[in-house]
């Protein structure tokens, strides 16, 4: 269930396209992960509110909702042009952000708008990056080059998240937007470098909607392609209990905030161990195999932070933690690439990131009014068992269709 090599493909994994497209995706990760603290605690300085801050990440993630729109545009254009794009616009707004930070306080709108565009962009951008490592390496190198993509990334997160706190109280907040917008910056140049195989579009004439609904009967057309994205949110919804009980926890065992920034490094750390892992194995671990040992895992995780009684256990649970989404991470996005025709690519990689992002917030709202009636040890065994009938039924889902699931072929 190869995707078939598209014209031009590089025949080995370390070419220099790929080695680009590597390190400039690592260094703005680096970058973004130093904004977000930046941008969170601009917010907090001009109002003191955790209110005004929720909002300004709710604008943010607002625009995913426009991902599968966004998906289609992406198809239907030359790639370099929404990856170069993007990340112009993004290195534009983080500058400006970044410029007018220097010079003291800023209305709250402009800093709401602003946190607005870049969920935008970022759903403009998202879509045309999941088809460029398919893109970019030999078949048989995708495993290993996802992991390798992952692992960058998130190591670059685990820096910027642990780091960033004291970078930004260092040099301060608009320096530390700056760093995100030159960031930015020096990927789209980077990006000039890069050369893309040609890959099919749909017909000049086409119209957008039919563009768009082309899209849909693909994955209607699959069952697993639709079963990938309803896969990722329920990752997302089990993970949203450690979101919004692990402060509480940490707080009644007497780690506090420092307990609480150390679990959640410890989950990065593991992230990344665990993609560098897959990286290193390649073939010998298939991304099948790997996607529904890494939700049973998250599981029995759960059930085991449900039991822990001490701060030390739920460090160990968290480099466990991040381990096993590094497995289903990296297996989903390698089932993603292998499944899908590469002319699909944006449609149905912006309706699997929509799909999953619903979840947590979905979760987190539905817990909200019961989570101080029941105790962490119960809403945690619920998500393991969760986790665990999602591993199962996962399994016999690739059991049954995988057999009979088409070749990805040109529309």
């Amino acid at each position: 269930m190869t995707t078939p090599p598209t014209v031009d493909a590089p025949a080995t994994l370390w070419n220099r396209h790929f080695v680009i497209w590597w390190l400039g995706t690592a260094q703005s990760s680096l970058g973004t992960a130093l904004a977000s603290i930046a941008t969170s605690f601009l917010v907090l300085h001009q109002t003191g509110s955790a209110g005004a801050m929720g909002v300004n990440l709710a604008l943010a993630l607002i625009p995913a909702l426009l991902s599968p729109l966004f998906g289609t545009l992406v198809d239907r254009l030359p790639l370099k042009l929404p990856l170069i794009a993007g990340n112009l616009l993004r290195a534009a707004l983080q500058l400006g952000v970044g410029f007018a930070a220097l010079h003291g306080d800023m209305p709250l709108w402009v800093i709401y708008s602003a946190s607005f565009l870049t969920g935008l962009i970022g759903a403009f951008y998202g879509p045309a990056s999941q088809g460029v490592t398919p893109r970019l390496v030999p078949a048989e190198q995708l495993q290993r080059a996802s992991g390798l993509m992952q692992g960058a990334s998130q190591t670059m997160q685990m820096v910027g998240t642990v780091g960033g706190g004291a970078l930004v109280a260092s040099i301060g907040k608009g320096p530390a937007m700056l760093l995100d917008g030159l960031s930015f910056l020096v990927f789209a140049l980077l990006l000039l470098l890069v050369r893309l195989p040609t890959h099919t579009r749909p017909n000049q004439g086409e119209r957008f909607w039919t563009t768009f609904q082309g899209g849909l009967k693909y994955v209607r057309g699959r069952p697993l392609l639709i079963s990938l994205p309803v896969l990722a949110l329920l990752l997302n919804a089990a993970f949203a209990p450690v979101q919004l009980l692990i402060p509480v926890r940490m707080e009644a065992l007497g780690a506090g905030p420092q307990g609480f920034g150390l679990f959640f490094g410890l989950v990065l750390a593991g992230l990344a161990s665990g993609s560098f892992l897959l990286a290193g194995l390649g073939q010998k671990v298939s991304p099948e195999r790997a996607s529904v040992v890494g939700m049973a895992g998250m599981g029995l995780v759960m059930l085991g932070l449900a039991l822990s009684q001490s701060a030390p256990q739920m460090y160990v649970l968290a480099s466990l933690l991040g381990l096993v989404n590094a497995l289903t991470n990296v297996g989903i996005s390698v089932l993603f690439q292998k499944w899908v025709a590469p002319e699909y690519y944006g449609r149905v990689g912006s309706l699997l990131s929509m799909v999953g992002m619903a979840g947590m917030p979905l979760i987190l709202l539905l817990l909200a009014p019961i989570a101080d009636r029941l105790t962490a040890g119960v809403i945690f065994g619920v998500a393991g068992i969760v986790g665990l009938s999602g591993a199962l039924a996962w399994q016999l889902i690739l059991r049954r269709e995988s057999v009979n699931f088409p070749q990805p072929v040109p529309a």
